[in-house]
Order: structure tokens, then C-alpha cells, then sequence
């Protein structure tokens, strides 16, 4: 919230980022990038690094709404549906990708390892949705990975998805849901007086 009230040459004094690990794309000849929502913003350099490195990258992204998307090359908005529609209809066709990546709401992800899984075919998730402070402290990006308990900023974001509980996962995420609501409703309350 405090870097959407930031106008044109302001800047934020202090900022704590992600401890975890780099995305690994070294090696990877054939990729299929999926993203969803705001996931697609990280998506995006994923599949810029993997093309710069010789990857022949495939991209599936989806939106909620098309008043969402920013741009497409020739104007359209593209195909109705979610994103494991044509990853299922390329798997199904005989595409033999190295690896998916797949960054989105959590739902999206579970849905993409729920379509690799019958292939066989390496499905890397990456948890940044549940992250909340990114330094390892807070606890709120705690989740079940091979049935150990890991921390997606510290030793993520990036896991194998057949591993992942996302069941648990999206559990966690609904947990706090009004107190969040009534928080931010708050924080937006104090907004509007100091900006008048």
C-alpha cells in the first residue's frame, strides 16, 4: 500500500526482499511458462531469461477478465477458459516439455501439477503467493512440501509441485481473511484522511 502512494521520485527508505533461491533454468531446452494473474508479472522475466538462454519457451497466461490484460500483439484477448485447457491439449498432443513453470493463485497452480502429473512431466510452482514479509520471520509462507515443513521465502519460492499440499496451503490463505479485510479497510480509512 505505501508504494502505490508514492508519486514520481519518491522512494521507499528501507526495503527487505526475498531470502530464498534464484529460479533454475540452466540446462532447459524445451519450457512451458504458465502464468496467472498477478503471477504473470513473474512469470514473464522467467520466460525472458529462459529465451535469452536458448530455451524454446511456450507461454500460457490467463486472466480473470480481459479488461485485465494490457496488451496482445494483434488486439484480441485471446481464448475463453483457464490456463490448463491448452497445456492438457498440448500434453495430449504429444509435447515433450523439459519442464512447466508455473506461477499464479494457488488453485491455478494445483490445477497445473493435476495436469502434468499423468505425463510425468517436471512441474516447478512457485509459492510467492503466500509470502508475507519475505525475510523468514512471520511464518505466514509456511507450507508442506514432501512432508517437511518449508518457508517459501527462505527456501523457496520455487518447489517441485508434486510435492506441494496445496490443499493445506489454500487452507492457511483463508484463515485470516476478515481480519485482513477489516485491516485494510482500516489502513484505506487512514489513507483517505491524511491525503485530505
Amino acid at each position: 500500500m505505501e508504494l502505490n502512494t508514492l508519486r514520481e521520485g519518491e522512494c521507499v527508505h528501507d526495503f527487505v526482499g526475498p531470502l530464498g533461491k534464484a529460479t533454475e533454468i540452466e540446462g532447459l531446452k524445451n519450457v512451458c511458462v504458465v502464468g496467472g494473474g498477478v503471477g504473470c508479472a513473474i512469470a514473464l522475466p522467467v520466460a525472458q531469461a529462459l529465451h535469452a538462454q536458448g530455451t524454446r519457451v511456450t507461454g500460457i497466461v490467463g486472466f480473470r477478465a480481459k479488461d485485465l490484460v494490457i496488451m496482445t500483439d494483434d488486439g484480441a484477448s485471446g481464448c475463453t477458459g483457464v490456463v490448463p485447457a491448452p497445456l492438457a491439449e498440448k500434453l495430449a498432443a504429444g509435447e515433450t516439455f523439459d519442464e512447466v513453470i508455473t506461477i499464479g493463485p494457488l488453485i491455478m497452480m494445483k490445477f497445473v501439477v493435476a495436469t502434468t502429473r499423468p505425463h510425468n512431466v517436471k512441474t516447478v510452482v512457485s509459492m510467492n503467493p503466500i509470502m508475507v514479509d519475505g525475510t523468514g520471520m512471520c511464518g505466514g509462507c509456511r507450507l508442506t512440501v514432501g512432508g517437511q515443513t518449508k518457508f517459501a521465502c527462505v527456501d523457496g519460492p520455487d518447489f517441485d509441485g508434486f510435492e506441494v499440499d496445496f490443499d493445506e496451503a489454500m487452507h492457511r490463505g483463508t484463515m485470516y481473511r476478515e481480519f485482513e479485510a477489516h485491516a485494510r479497510e482500516q489502513a484505506c480509512n487512514l489513507f483517505k484522511k491524511e491525503v485530505e
